[in-house]
């Protein structure tokens, strides 16, 4: 199958019902991390108090207190040197005793080292001692798919079917896994070579039906799906109603992944799980009065009726239905458990696609936390819409954290250049460095921008001061360099810079084209056109482009530059530079390209 193809589940469906299994896992291993010391202590007395020779009492005596002093000093190295070093004390002690709470122990320590070897170590020595632990076959099923060793899940998945042991983990693993094509392709490959009667396992087909639902193939995952619902003694989860309606869904069928998620919500009632998507595709199919009623009637906890009322929020606003979005905010919990800020954040642009932009500003203006970037930004447009856009500065440097200060200027920087206001952009940048003048990024961005308005002396200056502290910078190196390269005559100079740039980022392509150009506007041009062939090969910019092109022009490889500005015209067709160098040298290019492409 092709990867590249797969659709990505919701992130709904990767949590259906792993969340429970996973916990479930974890919680036997933070079980089996408890101390072992008192059971071992008990056994040696049990032992002691059995009527035996003396000498076997000793020798067993001698034996108990040998292995609790060994444990005790692998105790000593996992809390004083961590479960890595800690892991091969355990290791040896495991698997001397055989003692089924010890190797859960062991398997414990693995888990929390985060080593692939040691994980499946520990769990190769459980499963040698009792063949049926499930969570033992699940973390080796996790080391095995993640390394791709596709004959050994095949295998570990026969051995587990031939135990009876569930394999529940399976498709467990595979949710939580969806969005990496090698794991999903191990599976896949894995599921492939198992014999018949193993892929007829339940949790194999469930498997196999969220992979074909992944790679497209949306009829054979409907197939598969149907099957497991009408067979009898099947696990009928909720994923397995997830994968089908998602299928059905994308096969335009809205009507029967409807009515498959409702027969979901009867089967798993107030499952917010089931809930999301069916008040999804309800809104999708035109149903947005069942939508509201169905959240409306759900009776979630809070943290679940919050969540979901957010994702429904969303829904709505995607599909232009500005109040019911408010509706729906009036309608959540009023405790918001920290959820207030994406709420309103909502409710702000529902008031927007109602017309109200100046209730959507005041409402955005109270929404913080990880959102108050994103606001801020929405704010600036919206006051470009009323012709504001006078307000934005103050308003952003009053909102903003010194600590998203060079971050959210950027951004801002970047609304009012593709509003065409560059002197905006400017007077927020000059504004923020008055307030943070140790900020380099700050300083950096305007020094660049004075270029763009032609205010050289700036960009230079401020590039000096930059370089003052941080002389080595190879970037404020070669910034300060082109500017003195492209706007004085001071070449000579501007090679310096240039060239220590280069000595400390060789392979940083707007460095190479630096040098390349130096070298052609000191007419040494095969020397030009290697630097700009090794810049134009890393990164075909347009820019690089022109520069190139120029060289191999001015060496009359007429061709090739041709080629060469043709190829950057197809990708970036309004770059001023490219647009200029072909005006000067070859204007026809610029006719064949306009009449080429389509009015």
């Amino acid at each position: 199958m092709n990867l590249a193809s797969r659709k990505h589940m919701p992130s709904v469906l990767g949590h259906t019902y792993t969340t429970s299994y996973t916990k479930r896992l974890f919680t036997l291993l933070a079980l089996i991390g408890l101390p072992l010391i008192s059971a071992c202590s008990h056994n040696a007395i049990q032992q002691s108090s059995t009527p035996l020779n003396t000498q076997s009492v000793s020798d067993e005596t001698d034996a108990s207190n040998s292995k609790i002093k060994e444990l005790l000093n692998a105790e000593f190295i996992l809390q004083r040197e961590g479960p890595n070093k800690a892991f091969e004390p355990f290791y040896e002690l495991a698997q001397q005793s055989g003692d089924t709470e010890l190797i859960q122990r062991l398997t414990y320590i693995a888990v929390v080292s985060q080593n692939d070897l040691n994980i499946e170590r520990s769990a190769n020595l459980w499963l040698s001692e009792v063949p049926t632990a499930e969570a033992a076959y699940a973390l080796k099923l996790q080391v095995l798919t993640k390394n791709n060793r596709t004959e050994e899940v095949t295998t570990l998945l026969i051995n587990a079917i031939r135990y009876k042991v569930s394999l529940r983990f399976l498709p467990a693993y595979l949710e939580d896994n969806v969005r990496d094509n090698d794991q999903v392709s191990t599976i896949e490959a894995a599921i492939a070579e198992l014999p018949p009667e193993s892929k007829n396992n339940q949790y194999v087909q469930l498997s196999q039906a969220h992979i074909l639902l992944l790679s497209g193939e949306y009829k054979a995952a409907i197939e598969t799906a149907e099957r497991l619902l009408i067979r009898v003694n099947s696990e009928k989860t909720e994923a397995l109603y997830l994968i089908l309606a998602f299928s059905q869904k994308n096969l335009g069928q809205i009507d029967n992944a409807v009515k498959t998620l409702q027969a979901a919500a009867e089967r798993f009632p107030q499952n917010s799980r089931i809930l999301v998507p069916l008040m999804d595709f309800l809104v999708d199919n035109n149903q947005t009065k069942s939508a509201v009623d169905t959240f409306q009637q759900a009776n979630l906890a809070t943290p679940e009726k919050l969540q979901v009322g957010i994702n429904l929020m969303r829904t709505l606003l995607e599909y232009e239905k500005p109040q019911l979005t408010i509706n729906i905010a009036n309608d959540l919990p009023k405790e918001q458990l920290g959820l207030s800020d994406q709420i309103e954040f909502l409710r702000a642009i529902a008031l927007a696609q109602l017309g109200k932009s100046s209730q959507a500003i005041n409402v955005m203006q109270k929404v913080g936390g990880t959102l108050r970037t994103n606001a801020t930004n929405q704010i600036a447009l919206w006051l470009y819409e009323q012709g504001k856009e006078a307000d934005i500065n103050t308003m952003v440097l009053d909102r903003t954290h010194r600590e998203d200060i060079p971050e959210q200027i950027a951004a801002i920087s970047q609304i009012h250049e593709e509003n065409g206001n560059s002197r905006l952009s400017y007077e927020l940048l000059n504004e923020a460095l008055f307030l943070f003048p140790e900020s380099d990024a700050l300083r950096y961005q305007k020094a660049l921008l004075a270029d763009a308005l032609g205010q050289w002396d700036v960009t230079e200056s401020e590039l000096k001061t930059l370089l003052a502290k941080d002389p080595e910078n190879p970037q404020y190196l070669n910034a300060l360099g082109y500017t003195l390269l492209v706007r004085t005559q001071r070449i000579d100079e501007a090679m310096v810079y240039i060239e220590s740039a280069y000595e400390k980022a060789d392979s940083d392509p707007a460095i190479i084209d630096s040098l390349g150009w130096v070298f052609f506007l000191k007419g040494e041009l095969e020397q030009s056109s290697y630097y700009l062939k090794k810049a134009w090969s890393i990164l075909p910019d347009a820019e690089i482009a022109a520069h190139y092109g120029e060289s191999l022009w001015k060496q009359r490889h007429y061709k090739e530059a041709i080629e060469i500005w043709k190829t950057a015209l197809e990708s970036s067709p309004d770059t001023p530079l490219l647009l200029d160098t072909i005006k000067r040298l070859s204007p026809s290019l610029l006719e064949e390209s306009q009449q080429d492409t389509p009015s």
